[in-house]
Order: C-alpha cells, then structure tokens, then sequence
C-alpha cells in the first residue's frame, strides 16, 4: 500500500494544477470584458459640434430643484451609458449630479449624498 501513494499523489498533482498554457487565451478573452470601461471628458470644441451644452441646459430646466442662475456645471463626461456632469450651487455648496442616455432622456438626478432629486 506504501509503494501506491506516492505515485498516486504524482498523478493526482497533474489534475490538481492545471496547464496555463491551454487557458490562456480565454483567460485574456474574460479580462478583457471584466474591466469597466473609463469615462472620456470630452473638449469644449467636442461639446460645441455636437451641440451637447444645449441639451445639457434642456435638461437641467426640467429639474425644479436646480437653479440654473445660481450653478456652476462641470465639463461633460461620455460614458458606456451615455453623459454624465456635475452642477454646483455656487451659493450653497451643494452637488448635483446628473446622468442621461444616448439620447439626452435623464436617466438619474441626485445629490452628493446620493440622494434623489428628480425620478426620471
């Protein structure tokens, strides 16, 4: 029975490690889908031709809570999504932030405390 366990537990090792090599390319495959993709700010020339600083305000006047004389807003970020950007209450230090799809439909208004502000 000795002279069987250690030529067992060699071939058990086999199996118990497998060969990288036959993995390896679906391991890349997998790595590669895995990852979120970063948000792209985009240049004021970008957002000027595509006319993206006319439907950002758009959608900002629909929000009630949002005082357009009285905010700030962030350069505008191109996500997996769609947009997203930040406004700042210059008077109250508060945040908004806002997020829309493709097609400029809000998809999110909330605050910096991660509380809603509008339900699209």
């Amino acid at each position: 029975m000795k002279n069987y366990i250690l030529p067992l537990l060699i071939l058990y090792s086999f199996f118990l490690y497998p060969n990288t090599n036959t993995h390896k390319g679906l391991h890349i495959f997998s790595i590669e889908y895995l990852q979120n993709p970063k948000d792209r700010k985009l240049s004021t020339e970008e957002v000027k031709q595509r006319g993206l600083d006319l439907l950002a305000s758009q959608v900002i006047e629909n929000i009630d809570k949002i005082d357009l004389r009285k905010t700030a807003r962030s350069a505008i970020f191109e996500t997996s999504y769609g947009f997203r950007w930040k406004m700042v209450n210059l008077h109250t230090g508060k945040i908004y932030i806002i997020k829309v799809n493709k097609d400029f439909r809000l998809i999110s208004a909330r605050n910096s405390d991660n509380s809603k502000i509008m339900t699209p």
